[in-house]
This record gives C-alpha cells, sequence and structure tokens, in this order.
C-alpha cells in the first residue's frame, strides 16, 4: 500500500512524540511540573522541551510557519487533538475494524522485517576493523579534505585601471574592500566588497564560475597580500587571499561510520542471500518466477516449445520475444515472432499489435517462408482462420487457398 512507504519516518516521529510525553499512571516516571508542560490532556502530556525538539525537526517551510508563541499554541492543538483522537479510537474498538486492522497488521509485519534484518541479517555485513582501516589506507584521496581558500577580487577588464588600483592599496594603504565595493565590475560581489567567499581550487567561485586561469593564479598566493591583476577569461583581478586552509586528511575516527557503511552496503546482498538460503530449508518455498527465467534461458528449439505449451497467451508471447531478442538468425525467429502475431490476432484479438508484428516480420525476414505466411495473415485479419497443428501445416493450407 502506497501509506506503507512513509511508515518508517512515522514510526521515528511516534517515538519522539512518546518520548516527549508522560502519563501520571506510570509510577516509575515523574510528572513535570505545569511550567514545563505545553499541553495536557488527562494524564497525557508534552513538554515545552519536546515542543521545542518537535519543531526543530520540522522541515524549514513548516518550522517557520509554527516558530512563534502562536505557531506553538496551534502546534500544541494539534497533538492534543492526535492525543483526543486516538483515545476515542481506542473507546470505540477501531483496531478491530477493517480496514485499520489491516493497515496495522501491515505496519507491524514492515517494522518486524526491517528489525529482524537490522538485528540478524544486515549486522552480518558489518565489515571489521582491520577491513574499514584497509579501505581508508587505499582510498585517502577520497577522505582527504581539499584546500579551502576565503578571497576577495576587483574585477575591471581594464588592466591599467587596476594597476592605479592596486597601487592605492598596497602604496596609499586604501582598503582593498573599498576598492572593491567602488570600482570593481563584478557586479556579484561588488556589493560585499569583492567577497569570493569559501572555495576549493579548481572548485566554482562566487563572482567567478569555474576557472583554471583564475585557480592557477591562486596556487603561488599567500594570505594577506595583493596580487595581480591576474589575467582570466572574462579579464583581469586584483586578489587577495584572506583564509588558507591546507589539504587535510580527515581522521580514521571521523570517517569510520561511513567507511562501515559503504562497506556493507556492498556486502549486504550476499550476506541476505546467503542467510536466506539456509532459514528458506525450514519453510516450503518456491519462486515461480525464477522457475519461468530459467525456462526461458534455454535454447530456441527449447524456448519454441515452451511457448507452444503454455497456456498463457502473454507467457507465450514473452518467450517468443526471447527467441527473437536472443537466436534472431535462428531459424526458429521468423516462426517467433510469426506466433506472436498470430496469438495477438486469434487470441488476444488485439489486431493492431498483430499487424505491427505481421509488418515487422515481412520486414525483417523477407526472405522467409514465414513471411508469406504473414502476407496471408495479414489479408485476412479478423476472419476465422483454419485449424493447423503445426505451422508446416498451416502453410500447407494456406497454400492450397492460395492455388
Amino acid at each position: 500500500m502506497k501509506w506503507i512507504r512513509n511508515l518508517l519516518p512515522l514510526v521515528t516521529l511516534a517515538a519522539l512524540v512518546a518520548s516527549g510525553c508522560s502519563k501520571k499512571t506510570d509510577t516509575a516516571q515523574v510528572a513535570p511540573d505545569e511550567e514545563q508542560l505545553a499541553a495536557r490532556v488527562g494524564d497525557w502530556s508534552v513538554t515545552r522541551e519536546f515542543l521545542d525538539e518537535y519543531l526543530r525537526r520540522m522541515p524549514e517551510p513548516q518550522r517557520a510557519k509554527y516558530d512563534t508563541p502562536e505557531g506553538r499554541a496551534v502546534l500544541a492543538e494539534k497533538l492534543m487533538q492526535e492525543e483526543l483522537a486516538y483515545l476515542e479510537a481506542k473507546k470505540l474498538d477501531l483496531a478491530k475494524k477493517e480496514p485499520v486492522a489491516k493497515q496495522i497488521e501491515e505496519a507491524t509485519r514492515a517494522i518486524l522485517v526491517v528489525a529482524y534484518l537490522d538485528e540478524f541479517v544486515d549486522s552480518k555485513a558489518r565489515p571489521t576493523d582491520e577491513e574499514m582501516h584497509d579501505y581508508y589506507d587505499a582510498h585517502q584521496d577520497v577522505y582527504t579534505q581539499l584546500e579551502t581558500l576565503r578571497a576577495q577580487h576587483v574585477f575591471s577588464k581594464d588592466k591599467q585601471k587596476l594597476e592605479e588600483i592596486k597601487e592605492r592599496v598596497v602604496e596609499g594603504g586604501e582598503k582593498f574592500t573599498t576598492m572593491a565595493h567602488l570600482y570593481s565590475e563584478d557586479i556579484i560581489t561588488k556589493a560585499d566588497g569583492g567577497d569570493l567567499g569559501y572555495f576549493n581550487p579548481g572548485g566554482y567561485i562566487r563572482g567567478v564560475g569555474y576557472s583554471k586561469e583564475f585557480t592557477d593564479a591562486l596556487a603561488s598566493m599567500e594570505p594577506g597580500q595583493v596580487y595581480g591583476p591576474v589575467k582570466w577569461e572574462k579579464g583581469y583581478s586584483l586578489v587577495r587571499i584572506n583564509e588558507k586552509q591546507p589539504a587535510e586528511l580527515r581522521p580514521y575516527d571521523d570517517v569510520r561510520e561511513e567507511i562501515a557503511e559503504r562497506l556493507a552496503r556492498d556486502k549486504v546482498e550476499n550476506v541476505r542471500a546467503q542467510h536466506f538460503a539456509e532459514v528458506q530449508g525450514h519453510y516450503d518455498t518456491r519462486n515461480y518466477m525464477r522457475d519461468d527465467y530459467e525456462k526461458m534461458q534455454r535454447g530456441p528449439e527449447e524456448l519454441f516449445n515452451y511457448a507452444q505449451n503454455s497456456t498463457n497467451p502473454e507467457q507465450r508471447i514473452a518467450a517468443f520475444q526471447q527467441i527473437i531478442d536472443k537466436f534472431p538468425q535462428d531459424q526458429y525467429a521468423p516462426q517467433a515472432m510469426f506466433m506472436i502475431g498470430f496469438v495477438y490476432a486469434e487470441e488476444l484479438k488485439d489486431f493492431t499489435m498483430a499487424d505491427r508484428t505481421f509488418t515487422d516480420l515481412i520486414t525483417k525476414y523477407p526472405e522467409s517462408e514465414m513471411a508469406q505466411t504473414a502476407r496471408w495473415m495479414l489479408d485476412n485479419l479478423e476472419k476465422p482462420l483454419p485449424k493447423f497443428e503445426d505451422l508446416d501445416d498451416l502453410n500447407r493450407q494456406i497454400d492450397a487457398k492460395t492455388d
């Protein structure tokens, strides 16, 4: 059911709600003071602390809606309404009525499946410390924090203009930020005094975009000094590096869980397959789709016989199509394509698909004897067809009719 897809987030939310609520009937739990409460319905209550946490976990648009004194009052009212609805539902014994009982059963099933996989199956896929260390050592480039820079620039297409500005800053002591604000031709950063923000060399730079020339020029620059004019694709820039954090390998302990999750993802399917292969022995099971798939892995003659003997039109078409896809040059391919058209015409009464299939057969296998039979079929679609034992028999009957 569609609602099952959203089940786990709701379960998490329900756990959060429960953790922020209290009931006076639980003697092991100390009820909060009145001034700590946000809402109360009988013995059930929600604390102000919980309401703050509830808000924090909301998506930004919703949080903005409720993160005011009035909004908190509205939110508390909604939580009270949910509790009242729950109490009334229990009073009416809704848990035993359909479709609620079915939904509870499916929700319980989904929760138990996830819990079982987490505790008894997927946990076996967790890599050892040695495996994680080996992966970390072999992929240090992945876990290296790139060099980070923060810089300003004054941009212009006039190099001489920037030479004069540089002299005013370096020799005259004027502020770089003021010069950028007054004279920079970069409309994106001008109002911010030329601030390019934080960026990694080779990455996107605010006001600049992606520029190898600009980035290469930064490589030898030291913080606090004014460099340039630097020539790059759009013009020239005076540049000052304000911060420079060198590339740094993230400590193993900081990325340990990331590595565990990545390696576990690679192993979990095999772990599950092995686990359930053992468990399956305790139950009466059969994968009918696997049976069908394995039958379709046979050669063209076996597939043709399987399709002929199948009583399901869709299965017959699928098996015949397998012959065409896997063995397009085999003698059985044009026969299979003919039989697809025949099933569409005679069994499914889909004359549009039959017409298309017979036409494709004539185009793809014009020299095949089945092409002549397909032409006859096209001329006689929607008319009663002769009974036949096999394709040779049908061809003989068609030949007799055309003679």
